[in-house]
């Protein structure tokens, strides 16, 4: 209980899919009280593990889980007047509005920013869309692979050269704007910690991606040209290179005329340390390919152990090019609890992602397994000053419901 920063934080989490949904994720593992606010069928995310061959049943959805551990679920109608009678009681005691419904829908359910600030001016609003808030997309549908990954270029310009388009790996860009989401959330809880005062807080997939790839955004401006090829990259020390034993190697090495007499001893070219051209960044420009090739010939002398060996004898900063099924695996992830295990209600376990920022240990993360549909109606809805009798009725009127199993 010492490191959970947001105790006593109350979130509504009206939204769907991932990165609205994630971000709740992460500020219940932090000590929020997060209540998802889900419609009687349940989030359509729910059985979106499906296209990657994962369980998607009650008792087994780690694909769920990645989102929606660390909540409680009111299964609510909210085209019913009780059922935005609900919601706004829940409102008037929370700190927080998550959604990321699309702006005309949340007109027409008078949850706009400015309908809702007006009823209650203490809270954070925030919103989360495909493309932002304004222009001739603003109310265009976009998940992560519209609007993240093709929209902004980076399908098309991170790819080899001469290659087909990326194919992304899905909730890649919902995860990184869900950060953002917290970041902008996180901020606006201090001001009304300072104030009393809420505020609106928007973030878009869109500019997620645009502020993910920042340093292109700049550099295409002066003749920087994506797609790129590794037969000619920025610099022959910023690239990937393959051992004799097939597995690659990617060296990041940003002061060349610092490292270069280091990587050239590490592959055993001692007569191409000094090199006039080769140790010189601005000098090598013109030979690149030419230098690609011979650091090609040295890695292709050693398996990637030995190489490896060598390059952090040197300090060169470099990594194996690993898979992601090998991340459950890793020593470096496993000891700073990265990933973890949980036991999901099928009695099996998965290996999940811990949320990335830690507080005060990195030991696993606490991991309450996420809500069936409506499991926390009936609890939610006592909390809020709702008699037993209200609440039947509420269920026979279907503008709540409970999680009942099929």
């Amino acid at each position: 209980m010492m490191h959970k920063p947001l105790l006593g934080v109350k979130i509504v989490d009206l939204s769907m899919y991932v990165a609205g949904p994630a971000a709740a994720r992460m500020m219940g593992e932090w000590g929020a009280d997060v209540i998802k606010v889900e419609p009687l069928k349940g989030d359509n995310n729910r059985p979106a593990g499906r296209m990657m061959g994962m369980p998607i049943d009650d008792s087994n959805n780690p694909h769920n889980e990645v989102f929606n551990a660390n909540k409680r679920s009111l299964a609510l109608d909210l085209k019913q007047s009780e059922g935005k009678a609900i919601l706004e009681r829940l409102l008037s005691e929370s700190n927080v509005f998550l959604t990321n419904f699309r702006t005309r829908a949340l007109e027409k359910l008078g949850l706009d920013y400015e309908s809702v600030s007006a009823r209650h001016p203490h809270i954070i609003w925030c919103q989360v869309t495909g493309f932002g808030t304004e222009g001739p997309q603003a109310n265009d549908p976009g998940f992560d692979t519209v609007a993240f990954w093709a929209r902004s270029g980076a399908m098309g310009d991170l790819p080899e050269k001469d290659t087909a388009p990326i194919p992304p790996l899905i909730a890649f860009g919902d995860m990184l704007t869900s950060e953002t989401v917290c970041a902008g959330v996180g901020a606006a809880l201090y001001q009304q910690a300072r104030t009393g005062r809420g505020e609106k807080v928007m973030v878009s997939l869109y500019s997620n991606a645009i502020w993910a790839l920042g340093v292109g955004v700049q550099s295409t401006q002066y003749g920087d040209e994506y797609p790129k090829t590794r037969k000619n990259a920025v610099s022959p020390l910023v690239n990937s290179y393959r051992c004799a034993d097939g597995v690659w190697i990617y060296m990041c090495v940003i002061d060349h005329e610092r490292y270069y007499n280091a990587v050239m001893r590490a592959i055993d070219r001692e007569d191409l340390v000094d090199h006039p051209l080769y140790s010189d960044l601005a000098a090598c420009k013109p030979v690149t390919p030419e230098l690609i090739r011979v650091i090609e010939e040295g890695f292709q002398r050693y398996d990637h152990q030995e190489m490896h060996r060598r390059l952090t004898e040197a300090d060169v900063a470099h990594s194996y090019i690993d898979k992601i099924k090998d991340i459950i695996h890793d020593a470096q992830a496993l000891e700073n609890h990265y990933v973890y295990p949980y036991t999901m209600r099928d009695g099996s376990t998965c290996i999940g992602p811990a949320t990335p920022i830690k507080f005060g240990t990195v030991e696993d993360p606490e991991h309450r397994l996420s809500p069936l549909v409506g499991e926390h109606t009936v609890e939610i809805l006592l909390e809020y000053g709702y008699s037993s009798e209200e609440i039947d009725a509420l269920l026979a009127r279907k503008v709540v419901g409970v999680y009942a199993k099929e």
